[in-house]
């Protein structure tokens, strides 16, 4: 029985999680059924991370917790982290086995969104205050927005992808004296009560350790040619400098193995 209760239970995590990703894929698809060649949103591949420690309370300078996933594992800063209920923060920093993630309510976060009805865009941010307020900046005085509206992930920052729920919008006041609106929201994840969450990997590369480093030594062109370093080494540049300046002199390049002691 507990065996199955867990299978159980990770189906429907799978489930919620899928659900989550097609409904921005339908909206997607009603918009622009006439163009036909413009590929859907696809999804991201993840892996999953198990919470180890958190970090809450007025002493806290930041609104961070740790994952038992590091920079050999995947997790590389500035990677996504997720629920199947919606986005949870950031990487901010990472370990070789552990990493920060730096939460959505914190007031350093910022994530481009739209809202999902209007396509109302802005720029989410964390509250000094309450773990569960957001506030959503430079949204027009203009622009059709009010309380209930489902703001998702705008995909335009490079790091997110498309289409992930964010939060619920709260409260939407005009703003007398400044050129936009004052909109503050909640967050759709319970941030307080977080076990596992899902850390989202780019779409087509491994992990950045996987991927072949270039050698960035250039040729110094103020030196002469028998001295410029070429891209393996120095050392293979000063021994070629020394092998031609034993062949002015009249003696062989292999001179330094037979004066070798």
């Amino acid at each position: 029985m507990a065996e199955e209760n867990l299978r159980l239970r990770e189906d429907l995590r799978q489930a919620r999680l899928a659900a989550m990703l097609s409904r921005e894929d339908r909206a997607e698809l009603e918009r622009l059924r006439a163009l036909l060649s413009l590929p859907p949103l696809r999804e991201r591949p993840g892996f999953a991370a198990r919470v180890i420690a958190k970090r809450f309370g007025p002493q806290a300078v930041l609104k961070t917790f740790t994952v038992d996933k590091g920079y050999l594992d995947g997790a590389i800063v500035g990677t996504p982290v997720i629920t199947e209920n919606g986005v949870v923060g950031r990487i901010l920093r990472s370990a070789p086995h552990a990493s920060t993630v730096l939460m959505l309510t914190d007031p350093g976060f910022r994530l481009s969104v739209i809202t999902q009805e209007n396509r109302t865009p802005g720029i989410l941010a964390g509250s000094s205050g309450s773990q569960r307020r957001l506030e959503v900046h430079y949204v027009s005085q203009t622009a059709r927005i009010e309380a209930g509206d489902l703001l998702i992930t705008a995909g335009v920052d490079g790091i997110f992808p498309k289409g992930i729920p964010v939060g619920m919008v709260t409260e939407v006041t005009p703003g007398n004296e400044i050129l936009f609106q004052q909109v503050r929201a909640y967050p759709l994840v319970d941030l307080e009560s977080l076990e596992e969450v899902i850390l989202l990997q780019p779409g087509d590369s491994g992990p950045p350790l996987l991927d072949p480093l270039h050698d960035p030594v250039e040729p110094d062109p103020l030196l002469p040619l028998g001295l410029r370093t070429p891209p393996g080494g120095a050392a293979t540049g000063e021994s070629s400098g020394a092998a031609q300046g034993r062949e002015k002199n009249g003696m062989p390049a292999e001179a330094d193995d037979d004066m070798a002691p």
